[in-house]
């Protein structure tokens, strides 16, 4: 075999690798996008039905389907907020609005704040986070503490949300323009829990930033 006819057949072995290796990538391209395909409706759906139970946890009852009478603005700090209008006979009986803070101590904190008509905080649950359990779990989730009763498989009935103290300290609120609410470690009124100081102050700055969104676009939100 003459040297030009190796360099053909060196040339032919490459092309026919690429073009095999071209194949391979289409066909892998053509999965992830059918898997993608597949996928993406139950994410969505998934995603709806927990906006939907946060939605139920912090607004009164209502008939209309808030997820679908939203509105996304900017705190004056630039971060958006998703806020959901709940109606009932055709009027708003509340609003709530799903925000963030970057300043949890595992990153992170994500809220669902709901508010009165009159923009006054009504309920707050923290809706994701990655806090470090029983110290920054303290300060985000609602739990119910077990009674007699459960001992004894009688469940009392309560109803609300399980109580939280710094959850609750938001309780009737309204943002003032350029006044951030902070904990009482640092002057301010709201709880918090000793020894998850950072997951108490992201809280609240989540709630904040929901809050003074309200307040900077409450005629478009509200109509006030």
């Amino acid at each position: 075999m003459s040297e030009s006819d190796g360099k053909k057949n060196g040339i032919g072995t490459a092309l026919k690798l690429g073009i095999f290796l071209g194949l391979i990538g289409a066909v892998s391209a053509a999965l992830l996008s059918g898997v993608d395909a597949m996928t993406r409706k139950p994410i969505k759906q998934a995603e709806l039905r927990k906006i939907s139970k946060a939605l139920t946890q912090v607004l009164p009852p209502f008939d209309n389907v808030p997820a679908d009478d939203k509105k996304v603005v900017k705190a004056p700090d630039g971060r958006k907020v998703t806020f959901y209008i709940a109606k009932k006979d055709g009027k708003i009986v509340g609003v709530a609005g799903a925000g963030y803070s970057p300043k949890g101590f595992a990153g992170k904190i994500y809220v669902m704040v709901g508010f009165n008509p009159t923009g006054a905080v009504r309920e707050v649950i923290v809706t994701k986070q990655g806090e470090t359990p029983g110290l920054g779990t303290v300060v985000t989730d609602r739990v119910r503490e077990k009674t007699i009763f459960d001992l004894f498989g009688k469940k009392k009935e309560e109803k609300g949300l399980p109580p939280n103290r710094v959850l609750d300290s938001f309780n009737g609120l309204v943002a003032a323009k350029g006044t951030p609410w902070k904990v009482k470690k640092d002057g301010g009124q709201i709880d918090f829990v000793t020894g998850a100081t950072i997951s108490s102050r992201a809280v609240t700055d989540a709630v904040y930033c929901v809050a003074s969104a309200l307040e900077a676009n409450k005629t478009a939100i509200l109509g006030l």
